[in-house]
């Protein structure tokens, strides 16, 4: 759990990269490897837009809706019928990684922000990849494949809807 919050707060936080976007939605495949090579895969879609909204669709392998809404976010689980909600006080700053990003060539870019690494990748002048190392020292690529810029997304895109019969686990 702890690295798909660490992946939502850097996605979400370069919502506002230096190529200056304001919502952005694309399918994505998330890639995680461990130290031991072994490797999870998860697929989904991803709407973001400024200040601080994203909604992440898990589709494979688990469903699951993640939503982050300024220093909020709360996980909706259908397999379990759990909703779990959590501060994201004391994570990383969103804009601190954006402010830190600096041009390596014309496609990446790098952040160093509390002694984590990002790259950034664009193409086209579109998002299409994130990578980092997280705390677990586990690699983590995200791919976007489609990505849409800078297109109108209702906010009422990313207010959760909590099943009343769910459990609710505050964190």
């Amino acid at each position: 759990m702890r690295f798909i919050l660490f992946f939502l707060l850097t996605l979400t936080s370069l919502m506002a990269s230096p190529m200056e976007i304001n919502s952005f939605n694309s399918k994505f495949e998330q890639t995680i490897t461990d130290d031991n090579g072994k490797t999870i895969r998860y697929t989904g879609e991803l709407w973001a837009a400024k200040p601080q909204n994203a909604l992440w669709i898990y589709q494979k392998p688990i469903k699951k809706s993640v939503y982050v809404n300024a220093q909020k976010i709360t996980v909706i689980e259908p397999s379990i019928e759990q909703v779990t909600l959590r501060n994201l006080d004391g994570e990383i700053d969103f804009l601190q990684i954006v402010q830190h990003a600096k041009k390596v060539d014309d496609h990446k870019y790098i952040a160093t922000v509390k002694g984590e690494k990002y790259t950034i990748i664009f193409r086209d002048n579109l998002l299409t990849s994130i990578s980092y190392t997280d705390g677990f020292d586990n690699k983590v690529l995200i791919k976007f494949t489609n990505p849409s810029q800078n297109k109108p997304i209702e906010t009422s895109k990313f207010k959760p809807n909590i099943p009343d019969d769910y459990d609710v686990i505050k964190g």
